[in-house]
This record gives structure tokens, C-alpha cells and sequence, in this order.
């Protein structure tokens, strides 16, 4: 059985491994990244370290809003990003025997799995896709 960590961005619900987050930060100041791409809302500072804030309704293509107060810090193998996200909820556990995989809703981009979770759609959110998605922009704003 695996732990998520639910969080909404604009009317949906997606899920991240819990395994793949370091914190969840709560009323962090936002500042600007000059020259970053569209989708990066700026950086937080995070225990000494700058991190990219990526506008996940933006990137998403959810209408433009101001992020939530909370921001999921996620680590993996390129370093630290905070996703900013409209809410984030508490731990779910998840048994893969015990989900519906909704097909027809799994080839978003973005999107690795959808499960119906008690009733809620829940889709399980591809970090791999979002760090291809974040190279190829950055490469398109410097160029490379």
C-alpha cells in the first residue's frame, strides 16, 4: 500500500507519492526568477537553498489565479521544485488491487493514472512528464 498526498489545482484532484515530497511549506514569500520560464512563479527560500516555484494552474491550463498558501517541495534526482498548488490534503493510502483505473481519462499529459478513490477522481501526477515539460521550456527561454 503506497501514501499520496492530494492537492487540487483549479476543480481537480491529483495525488503525488508521498515518497517523492520533502515538505509541504505554508505561507512562504514568493519571490520573482527573472528570465525563467512562463510557468515558474518565482522562488522560495527552503532550509538555505533557492527553490523554483512552478505556477501549477499555469501549467496546467487552468484559468490564471493566485496560488494557494501552501506549496509542496518535492525532491528527486534534478533538486528541489515547489509546486504551487490551489490546496493540498491529507495522506491517503492507496492499494493498487483496491483502485479503478479510469482509461479513457489516463492519456492527459501530465497525468500517469486515474483511480477512483471512494467515489473521487483522482488523478496520479507524472513528475517525469513535468520535468521534460520544465527542460524543454527552460531550453526555450535561454535558447539551447
Amino acid at each position: 500500500m503506497k501514501q499520496w498526498l492530494p492537492f487540487q489545482v483549479g476543480y481537480e484532484t491529483y495525488a503525488l507519492d508521498l515518497v517523492t515530497i520533502q515538505e509541504v511549506v505554508e505561507q512562504a514569500e514568493i519571490y520573482p526568477f527573472p528570465g525563467s520560464p512562463a510557468v515558474v512563479a518565482g522562488a522560495i527560500a527552503v532550509h538555505g537553498r533557492i527553490v523554483p516555484v512552478i505556477d501549477m494552474p499555469r501549467l496546467l491550463g487552468f484559468a490564471q489565479g493566485k496560488i494557494g498558501h501552501r506549496l509542496i517541495v518535492l525532491i528527486n534526482e534534478y533538486g528541489p521544485i515547489a509546486l504551487g498548488v490551489d490546496q493540498v490534503g491529507t495522506i491517503i493510502h492507496l492499494e493498487r488491487a483496491r483502485t479503478s483505473r479510469m482509461e479513457s481519462y489516463a492519456d492527459r499529459p501530465f497525468i500517469r493514472d486515474v483511480v477512483n478513490c471512494g467515489g473521487e477522481m483522482i488523478s496520479l501526477f507524472d513528475l517525469e512528464q513535468l520535468q521534460q515539460a520544465l527542460e524543454q521550456q527552460c531550453q526555450e527561454v535561454t535558447g539551447g
